[in-house]
């Protein structure tokens, strides 16, 4: 059996190690025109991963508050899906050196 890399939300920097992920789906809020997003928890503007139909997307976001984020361009409402995995503001353990 091989091992698969692939880009993942958990993440370790050095200060930081990123444990308590939250997965939403924000479908429900495409409209076609709309750009900002609203998250139901606090999340680390850092730590925050976009699905665009179902694929981890290398897509601009400008974080606007602790619970919104706003994306270059607006998912439509009848074919598209939007889905979010995000660290928890604060909830990051601090790795000892």
């Amino acid at each position: 059996m091989s091992r698969i890399s692939y880009p993942s939300p958990y993440i370790i920097t050095s200060d930081k190690v990123g444990s308590d992920l939250v997965w939403e789906d924000l479908t429900s809020q495409c409209d076609g025109v709309r750009t900002t997003f609203t998250l139901s928890q606090e999340a680390d503007s850092d730590r925050i991963f976009v699905y665009y139909n179902g694929l981890l997307s290398n897509i601009d976001i400008d974080s606007t508050s602790d619970t919104s984020f706003t994306l270059s361009f607006a998912p439509y409402a009848e074919n598209d899906t939007l889905q979010v995995v995000y660290s928890l503001k604060g909830e990051q353990e601090t790795v000892s050196q």
